[in-house]
């Protein structure tokens, strides 16, 4: 028999709630290896759903769904794909493994929290997190792979406009990506908290001015560890350029 239905509910409780009204859901968790008790539990509520929870029913019932109330709008078009091994990092984490503090400041997620998810696969992303992100992102990209092999910290190519950390340095980088790799350096300025001069950052994650005349190299060596902060506008790192060219001038 059917407990009092939750006064809201996600559209992914509601198909397990039909299940339950058409008393198809006990078979419909032993065809799919589920335990019966468990998967009631989440339909009237009274399990959250985690993140393994969703990947262990993503050929079933849409990611999306679970995300959101059936009085809103889905983002997303409802698809379903293949079950996901949560032990393996997905498109989307790969995609921030370099900028996970823009993501931590962009979310409010704990650094170390954000670390854990997009570095050291230590921690699985939640669920509130995920529907946070679908400002900006399908949520099936946290339940499927990422094209091409992710590569260590230290391998990370600065590209122009990337702020990144160097040695305790904080860097804005202005040459680009492909000569950077080719010639195993890059060239940035210096950003600096407290100085009357220099160019205030436009970004969020990273704060301070950025000093033009501040211009060094550096080589890319995998022993150098090197982290992306932040990405700078093209306009912005474009102004910077120009009072680059005017001090050697």
């Amino acid at each position: 028999m059917l407990k009092a239905k939750p006064e809201r509910m996600t559209y992914a409780q509601e198909k397990l709630i039909k299940l339950i009204e058409e008393r198809k859901l006990r078979k419909w968790c032993m065809d799919n290896g589920f335990t019966h008790s468990a998967v009631y539990r989440l339909a009237l509520g009274e399990q959250i759903p985690t993140y393994k929870i969703i990947a262990s029913m993503c050929h079933l019932i849409s990611p999306v769904e679970w995300l959101f109330y059936t009085d809103e709008k889905l983002p997303y078009e409802p698809v379903l794909i293949p079950q996901w091994n949560c032990k393996n990092p997905s498109k989307y984490v790969k995609a921030h493994r370099y900028d996970y503090k823009t993501i931590a400041e962009k979310y409010s997620l704990e650094e170390l929290n954000a670390y854990n998810i997009f570095v050291a696969y230590r921690s699985n992303p939640t669920p509130t997190f995920i529907r946070a992100a679908c400002d900006a992102t399908d949520p099936t990209e946290f339940f499927t792979d990422g094209e091409g092999e992710i590569k260590s910290l230290k391998e990370f190519t600065p590209d122009r406009g990337d702020i990144v950390s160097v040695d305790g340095k904080i860097i804005l980088v202005i040459t680009k990506k492909e000569p950077n790799e080719k010639n195993k350096s890059f060239a940035g300025c210096l950003v600096v908290q407290d100085s009357e001069s220099g160019i205030e950052l436009s970004g969020n994650a990273a704060k301070g001015k950025v000093l033009p005349h501040k211009l060094a190299s550096f080589e890319i060596a995998h022993t150098m560890p090197r982290m992306l902060i932040e990405k700078e506008t093209a306009e912005f790192t474009e102004s910077v350029i120009e009072e680059v060219k005017k001090n050697f001038e």
